[in-house]
């Protein structure tokens, strides 16, 4: 049906109604205005609206770099916030400042549905190709509202609800916007309570935002209620060492404008805060137990919220070598960001709550000792406490202590002057210690270090200096240190392989990681796995089938994360459509009679052939290491080994 447009381009009241009659309800103001606009200005005809165009996986990857720490901070309140709307919608979404999705989330169940209507990861909803929608009206108004029902401009959305919330960056730019959709008729005083969630969770991801846009600043904490328990309720202000404001959360200017009396918001930039709040004095302020600021609608209270990078500053002199400026003279290539910290962490209360202790412990420059089975993760877990912690602005440096001969391991570490011995690269090697000042070390495998090695390794973490070989010369470094192993190193300790006080000195706090098949939120990783090999593909829908996902939840994963991530790329690469039936498995994890219950074994300790030789493979055919790495006796891996026919390479005879 094409509207029914007068010469001069305007709708009157009547071609209005003749095109939107039989929609259910009068819109409001905002919803007519886009009404209009849609039919007036980008020329659309409500029953012929094209789908959304949906960016491809490489491009959804290029649009989220580009937005990268917003992107990564808002994920855990996004799974909170589908938590707390599950019974109401199924999909919560994050948009750009552009109206493409970058994050995504739902409840399986509905993906089908949305799918069809191109509720994806990487589409696009902006007004002028969808009409109107929550998204696009929420980028123009920039306010939290609801699009109900047949409030859509296309007739294909009439089935969804859209309740939306801006988030705003630096100088109260809108960066993104937050989008609970569902199918479900649910009233508007149900709209109305999931908008008050919405919203709330925007302001949080905001103010998270701003705390890390603002990292080397003084970030002050204003809210109404003296205790902060709600990040929600809070707005920030950011602060020179002058003082000054330098930019300001939108709801932080609506307080200050109120305790000012000013009259415009952009009265307040570049203004001290003390000025502007009323204080005399806001060092002393901060001093007190109780800093407010009274105006005719009662108290502001204000608290400063100090990062770890705004601490630091002060400490490195122009000629210190341990200075994070120096490093970026460093030749290190440069590391491809891996899963975020809000990936690892998932939803796991255990393995959460371990995860946060290890970020406030990097934070503060702690060592740590990561342990846990093989492909658990330990090394995405390394850098991305860097990627997220105050020394993300250095190199994050991994060395794996069992995988460079022995003859060259010194070098490696510390590296070597001009001619220092037969072979040495003419003009010097500055060594991966120096690559990590200013950054993070991680060490994997640390078991393996020979004995020398580790005794000149304790001499650098002790004293942050170090001769390299063939200098006179010492060089001063500082680093984050962050070290794992799969070995025992207490009993290493006890056999003399290990120094003692090196073992003391690297063990800060000790992390253990937990295996894939103990985690209470494997059926989300699982998930997730699948969805990820999906976009790398180019499918924007990947199902499990039921027979499916019951063999992954009772499979063991020896590999832990990275055989899911094998079998996941395997199963999505065979498969002819969307759905991933048992005939798309590896054969050893879709063929029952492998994977059956081994006797006398429950059926989450099975293993399969290729899982066993793996494991031995990597173990090198040591038996002790890899039943402890399998977390099984020598006795029930010894018997796997006749029972699936087993034999020792010759090379490892």
């Amino acid at each position: 049906m094409q509207p029914c447009t007068p010469p001069d381009g305007n709708i009157s009241r009547r071609d209005f109604k003749s095109v939107f009659g039989q929609r259910s309800a009068e819109p409001n103001e905002e919803v007519r205005s886009s009404w209009l606009r849609s039919l007036d200005e980008h020329k659309l005809d409500p029953d012929r609206v094209s789908d959304p165009d949906v960016l491809t996986y490489t491009e959804l990857v290029e649009r989220r770099a580009s937005v990268e720490e917003l992107s990564a901070l808002c994920l855990p309140e996004i799974d909170r916030l589908l938590h707390r709307v599950m019974e109401h919608a199924e999909v919560v979404m994050l948009s750009d400042a552009q109206g493409v999705v970058i994050q995504y989330r739902s409840s399986a169940p509905s993906i089908d549905t949305y799918s069809g209507l191109r509720v994806l990861p990487g589409s696009i909803w902006t007004e002028d190709r969808q009409g109107t929608t929550g998204v696009g009206l929420c980028l123009r108004e920039q306010r939290a509202l609801s699009v109900v029902q047949d409030e859509h401009f296309s007739s294909k959305l009439a089935s969804l609800s859209c309740t939306v919330a801006p988030i705003f960056g630096s100088q109260g730019r809108l960066i993104g916007v937050l989008n609970v959709t569902s199918m479900q008729n649910s009233g508007r005083a149900v709209q109305s309570m999931i908008r008050e969630l919405v919203a709330s969770s925007a302001r949080r991801i905001e103010n998270f935002y701003f705390e890390r846009l603002h990292a080397n600043y003084r970030v002050l904490r204003l809210s109404k209620y003296d205790d902060f328990l709600d990040v929600a309720a809070e707005a920030r202000v950011a602060i020179d060492g002058c003082g000054r404001i330098i930019d300001a959360t939108p709801f932080a200017r609506k307080l200050l404008i109120r305790a000012d009396g000013s009259g415009f918001a952009d009265d307040i930039m570049g203004k001290k805060f003390s000025s502007v709040a009323g204080v005399a004095d806001l060092e002393r302020s901060l001093e007190g137990d109780r800093s407010t600021i009274k105006n005719s609608e009662g108290c502001l209270h204000f608290k400063l919220h100090e990062s770890a990078e705004w601490r630091s500053l002060g400490t490195y002199s122009n000629h210190d070598s341990a200075s994070p400026s120096r490093n970026k003279s460093c030749n290190l290539p440069k590391v491809q960001p891996g899963p975020s910290l809000n990936d690892i962490l998932g939803t796991d209360p255990q393995t959460q709550e371990r995860l946060k202790f290890a970020v406030r412990l990097h934070a503060r420059s702690l060592p740590l000792l990561l342990q846990g089975e093989s492909g658990v993760g330990k090394t995405q877990l390394a850098r991305s406490l860097h990627q997220s912690g105050p020394h993300s602005g250095g190199n994050f440096v991994a060395i794996n202590c069992a995988a460079i001969p022995n003859d060259l391991i010194e070098s490696e570490f510390f590296g070597y002057r001009p001619g220092a011995f037969t072979g040495a690269a003419k003009q010097g090697s500055p060594g991966r210690l120096i690559a990590a000042n200013g950054g993070t070390l991680f060490l994997d495998e640390i078991g393996d270090m020979p004995l020398p090695l580790q005794a000149r390794l304790l001499q650098v973490l002790s004293e942050g200096e170090f001769v390299p070989v063939g200098g006179v010369e010492t060089v001063k470094v500082s680093f984050a240190l962050i070290t794992a192993s799969l070995r025992d190193l207490p009993s290493l300790v006890r056999d003399g392989k290990f120094r003692e006080d090196l073992f003391f000195r690297i063990n800060g706090a000790s992390l253990l990681l937990p295996p894939l098949r103990e985690r209470k939120d494997r059926a989300r990783l699982i998930e997730e796995a699948f969805w990820v090999a999906a976009s790398q593909a180019g499918q924007h829908v990947c199902e499990l089938t039921t027979d499916v996902m019951d063999v992954l939840m009772s499979h063991c994963w020896p590999g832990n994360m990275r055989e899911l991530q094998h079998v996941a790329k395997f199963s999505v690469a065979v498969s002819e459509s969307s759905i991933v039936d048992l005939a798309c498995l590896p054969y050893t994890l879709g063929n029952r009679n492998v994977i059956t219950e081994l006797k006398g074994e429950k059926p989450k300790d099975c293993l399969s052939v290729h899982a066993t030789l793996a494991a031995l493979t990597s173990e090198n055919w040591n038996v002790s290491m890899t039943a402890k790495s399998l977390g099984i006796s020598r006795a029930t891996l010894h018997r796997r080994i006749v029972e699936f026919d087993l034999k020792r390479p010759k090379h490892h005879a």
